[in-house]
């Protein structure tokens, strides 16, 4: 400000109200992604207790079990199911704002490798889709719930399968956000990277792994069945390992990314 400018306007700033506290407040690169970061950990303890536990999927029914098995699942737990699904209903979009917060993440690591943000976006994608993965087949559940003594037992059935069938076999979806968020973590060229490379190679892992749960398609019994040893037991395992050890790992990078951002404030 020169002393002309300082006489004229009697000694005070120039800048109008906006653009001072615009100079003035500090720099907030990641805000609002810290709240998002923890909704991972919330929807996997909300998935546990009520997807699995609550809503009697810890295993689903056998694909080997007759339409009136099936039928009296949903007349013997009822509002059990009810309720589990209606809370996974709500709940579901914890993941796309989950998957959201990866994707800052994993925009920082594109746009310090000068990179575009192929990705990020690929990775939010996949969160978006897998977020109705959960949506729709909860959907289904809940409709057979709503009132199963007014269905035949072979509806009950076909109504269960098709809710199993899309939940398994739309993996593509996950597996792509998995495996974007791999490469990109994989890319970073920090000496120290923000996912440790185990880390981003065991997100490409999983995500292939995913490909052996086409063959519940054609088994209603047995390891490779939607209950079995390893397209249930193992596969879901392994998910939930990932869904944990990402969590973990997203909120240290954030923990990183703030303290560089104060430090270059």
């Amino acid at each position: 400000m020169t002393i002309q400018d300082a006489r004229a306007t009697g000694g005070k700033s120039y800048f109008p109200p906006a653009a001072r506290t615009q100079a003035e407040s500090p720099s907030q690169p990641f805000r609002y992604v810290r709240p998002c970061a923890w909704s991972g950990p919330i929807l996997l303890v909300t998935f546990i207790i009520f997807w699995a536990v609550l809503g009697r999927n810890l295993p689903p029914l056998s694909a080997a079990l007759d339409a009136q098995g099936i039928a009296d699942h949903f007349l013997q737990n009822t509002n059990q199911v009810r309720i589990a699904m209606v809370v996974m209903m709500v709940v579901a979009v914890l993941y796309y704002t989950w998957g959201l917060a990866i994707t800052k993440v994993m925009e920082t690591v594109e746009h310090s490798n000068g990179e575009n943000n192929m990705m990020s976006t690929m990775q939010l994608w996949g969160a978006g889709f897998t977020t109705l993965i959960i949506l729709f087949p909860c959907a289904l559940w809940l409709s057979a719930a709503f009132r199963p003594e007014a269905l035949p037992p072979f509806m009950l059935q076909y109504i269960y399968d098709l809710g199993w069938l899309i939940f398994d076999l739309s993996f593509t979806l996950t597996t792509l956000q998995m495996v974007a968020l791999g490469i990109c973590f994989l890319g970073d060229r920090r000496a120290s990277p923000l996912l440790p490379n185990w880390v981003s190679w065991f997100s490409i892992w999983v995500g292939a792994m995913f490909f052996v749960v086409v063959l519940i398609a054609f088994a209603k019994s047995g390891p490779f069945s939607r209950s079995g040893l390893f397209n249930y037991w193992f596969e879901f395992s392994i998910f939930f390992a990932w869904f944990a050890l990402i969590s973990v790992y997203l909120l240290r990078a954030l923990n990183r990314l703030e303290s560089e951002a104060e430090n270059d404030a």
